[in-house]
């Protein structure tokens, strides 16, 4: 019998039992402002104690922070919850800005200076952390125009600014007379193209990209300015190209992003087999780009209660051993997740916790096949979490973006495995099976797409081309039409589908979604196809915190992402998906 709701929420009063004890900690960031702003009048005489200071006071902060997040977000309705969050926020940037003559100082020495403090006995436990701002070194400028640009910055965020008030606020759709007059937004517009009603679909599809396209002038004129601006940027800052900078926080070589583009191009073939096979599946006379989330299988096969896909979950991680199994298992027992809907609380999912606390994870499970799936995710970031504090200090706990991805789609990927050695009717298999195709198709080509229509714009930027609606449309187009193949009709409007990507603000980061999840799938086969060393293997990488950049530490892991050969293990999977697909004569 399912468990109360109310006995399914995580423990996160055992971080602060009361305001109160936050208010305290508060107090000592506070104090902790004050010592560093003391030591900052000569810095060169303390940088041990500022070291020491920051690593002290900026862990009382993140346990405050991460509080009142998760206090807040489990019930927005509760007017001191958002005081409190909100006190702790501008506390906290006043930390930072009282952080601000650091970096700045340690940069400005020279070389020989720098090298003394990486042989100070006395830092030693900050070696890593001066090497790894040292590196900035050739890419920082002077003082004086350092601040100058700090200054000017907010003219970077402006083209962001502008699109995203313009998109979110001031852009509205036609409603769908299709469907009686019904709103189309934004946020609606995925569920409004899984319709079983072509009409629908394709009425949703020319009100969305018409009415972007009426703004075209706008957004290519806010993204060209994007791109100029951080083209410009890289050339001030010594790098070689806006691709390289934004891969250095990693100490990613642009040839990784080069590779995983140049294994897609080579298994193209895969996603245009893919599209064929769904056309026939599904019956389609001509398959449009307004049939691309058309599912495969209608109606789940099954539900799950949270005992069940518990249960299920735990089962799935078994190929990782005991332990891993274990600890895992006492998330559910020890308070680390909040499970289910409630007024005031907020959406979507997310795995949280401070180097202090134990992992939690927010989450609003409906007993469908993506909650299941939604809840090995987490857990995959969970667990990553709760090795990396386990075998780290304070210091060096804290991965990066790029190796959470991997972590949390690995248990995904274990939980697929699972669920096909498990699945008791055709059409629980089907639906499993077009659940994996459907994340390969979007997670790695179409993150890939993305990638290189990015690549692409920047390049030829670079090259001193100044771009306008109807090269975005064409470079966007031509992607589309070779990512797709034949089987599918590249409507004409598809080619202003990049108007309507956030992300590509967000500078080279899509391509550590596609790489993350090859990444993944990568380890999660080797895992299950060579036991025990391959998962000793991925205990590395679990463990490791901080202490090596993500491609280090996914080669400790078993693959290296800067060979192509990396990503084509992960398509052979694909490759055996769509050879699935290929073999099914109708569907359940």
């Amino acid at each position: 019998m399912e468990e109360k709701q109310q006995d399914l929420r995580w423990t996160i009063s055992e971080m602060y039992r009361d305001g109160e004890e936050v208010k305290k900690d508060l107090d000592q960031v506070k104090e902790g402002m004050e010592k560093i702003r003391i030591l900052s009048q000569d810095p060169g005489t303390h940088i041990k104690e500022i070291f020491d200071a920051i690593n002290k006071y900026m862990r009382v902060a993140e346990n405050v922070i991460v509080f009142t997040n998760m206090q807040q977000d489990q019930d927005s309705r509760v007017s001191s919850a958002q005081k409190l969050n909100q006190e702790a926020m501008t506390i906290l940037t006043d930390f930072d800005a009282s952080l601000s003559f650091f970096r700045p100082y340690l940069l400005s020495l020279g070389k020989e200076e720098q090298e003394k403090l990486l042989e100070d006995p006395d830092l030693v436990p900050y070696h890593e952390k001066l090497e790894r701002i040292f590196r900035y070194s050739e890419h920082t400028l002077t003082a004086d125009q350092e601040y100058i640009l700090s200054k000017m910055s907010f003219l970077e965020e402006a083209p962001e600014n502008i699109y995203y008030f313009l998109t979110n606020a001031d852009l509205t759709f036609p409603p769908l007379e299709s469907k009686g007059g019904e709103k189309l937004t934004g946020e609606n517009f995925t569920t409004l193209e899984q319709d079983s009603d072509p009409a629908v679909r394709k009425e949703a599809f020319e009100n969305l990209y018409s009415t972007f396209k009426k703004f075209g002038n706008t957004i290519s004129t806010a993204y060209y300015n994007n791109v100029k601006g951080l083209t410009t940027l890289a050339g001030i800052k010594n790098y070689d190209s806006a691709l390289q900078m934004e891969l250095f926080d990693d100490n990613v070589d642009p040839k990784v992003y080069d590779a995983l583009i140049e294994s897609i191009h080579k298994n193209m073939d895969l996603m245009h087999r893919y599209y064929v096979k769904k056309k026939e599946l599904l019956g389609l006379e001509e398959q449009h780009m307004y049939d691309v989330y058309l599912p495969l299988v209608k109606g789940s096969s099954k539900t799950y209660t949270f005992e069940e896909a518990k249960e299920v979950c735990i089962a799935s991680v078994a190929p990782l051993g005991k332990e891993y199994q274990d600890i895992y298992r006492s998330a559910f027992e020890d308070g680390w997740i909040d499970v289910y809907p409630r007024d005031g609380k907020r959406g979507g999912a997310y795995s949280s916790g401070s180097f202090d606390s134990q992992p939690y994870i927010l989450m609003n499970f409906t007993g469908t096949l993506d909650s299941v799936f939604t809840l090995a995710h987490e857990m995959g970031h969970s667990m990553h979490s709760y090795f990396a504090k386990k075998n780290n200090d304070y210091l060096y706990h804290n991965y990066t973006i790029f190796a959470a991805e991997t972590a949390s789609t690995f248990n995904e990927n274990l939980l697929l495995y699972y669920l096909m050695d498990h699945a008791e009717t055709e059409k629980e298999k089907q639906e499993l099976l077009a659940h994996h195709l459907d994340s390969f198709k979007s997670t790695v080509y179409r993150q890939t797409m993305f990638a290189e229509f990015e690549k692409i714009v920047h390049d030829r930027v670079e090259a001193g081309e100044a771009l306008t609606q109807e090269d975005f449309d064409k470079i966007y187009g031509d992607l589309n039409k070779a990512y797709f193949g034949e089987a599918m009709i590249s409507d004409d409007l598809i080619a202003h589908e990049w108007m309507r990507i956030p992300h590509f603000y967000s500078n080279f980061y899509v391509y550590k979604y596609a790489t993350g999840y090859c990444a993944a799938t990568a380890l999660a086969r080797k895992v299950i196809e060579e036991g025990q060393s391959a998962v000793d293997n991925y205990y590395k990488f679990l463990k490791d915190g901080a202490h090596h950049f993500p491609i280090d530490q996914l080669k400790m892991a078993g693959v290296d992402m800067s060979d192509p050969k990396s990503v084509d293990l992960a398509l052979d999977v694909f490759r055996d998906l769509v050879e699935k697909l290929e073999a099914i004569d109708e569907l359940a």
